[in-house]
């Protein structure tokens, strides 16, 4: 591939650090780090660099390319947040770039690849991110989660309002009733129940440990 026909989305002559310095915090904002074992971070990096000069972006270095840009996006690394029950599972990204904050040695990781069926924690917040009658949309997988907290309390439940399908994220809070953005239809976040007949929505169970916020779902 020429350099003409590449879409540049990092300055040339972007180096390992510098990558480094782009990834971690934010990694860090989703309950990761990078890997403890310093070589095997920079073999990664360099492999990164070198999709860098080809393709113009960060792909991830461990899985194939489709070439379609939408489809793609989901590893451009890094690629946590698209794939934040398996990652959860595995404790790890794919290829062990950044490893879960409570992973001591990730050199333990390295070539792990299988994910075993079951419940598993999803690291979705730092306690104090939200405030009491504060709302986020959280996407795990193909899930669509509106992350609320009342009285000092997280609750998860369906983002969609079983109205007319609104993102419940983007609703309102009042006490511990979540009003849909759209028509005012009101979800006890507790419980996902509403007035409505035929109309609860799915809750998850939330956990909070050590300062951060876990929702469990199913593999």
């Amino acid at each position: 591939m020429s350099d003409a026909s590449v879409r540049r989305r990092f300055s040339d002559g972007t180096t390992a650090d510098d990558l480094k310095a782009y990834m971690a915090p934010f990694v860090e904002r989703l309950g990761y780090r990078l890997n403890t074992d310093e070589g095997f971070v920079d073999a990664v990096l360099a492999s990164e660099l070198e999709i860098l000069a080809e393709t113009g972006d960060v792909y991830c270095p461990c899985r194939i390319r489709t070439g379609d840009a939408k489809a793609d996006v989901a590893i451009i690394c890094p690629c946590i947040a698209f794939h934040m029950d398996e990652f959860a599972a595995l404790r790890k990204c794919w290829c062990g770039l950044f490893i879960r904050t409570d992973v001591e040695d990730g050199s333990s990781l390295e070539g792990v690849i299988e994910t075993t069926s079951g419940p598993v924690d999803v690291r979705v917040a730092a306690y104090d991110d939200l405030a009491d009658g504060q709302v986020r949309h959280v996407k795990i997988g193909k899930r669509d989660i509106a992350l609320a907290r009342a009285a000092g309390e997280y609750f998860a439940l369906s983002n969609v309002c079983r109205h007319a399908f609104a993102p419940l994220a983007e609703g309102f809070m009042d006490g511990s009733q979540l009003m849909c953005p759209w028509h005012g239809w009101r979800y006890d976040v507790r419980d996902g129940s509403t007035d409505h007949p035929d109309a609860d929505v799915r809750t998850y169970p939330v956990t909070v440990r050590d300062g951060e916020v876990f929702l469990r779902v199913e593999l």
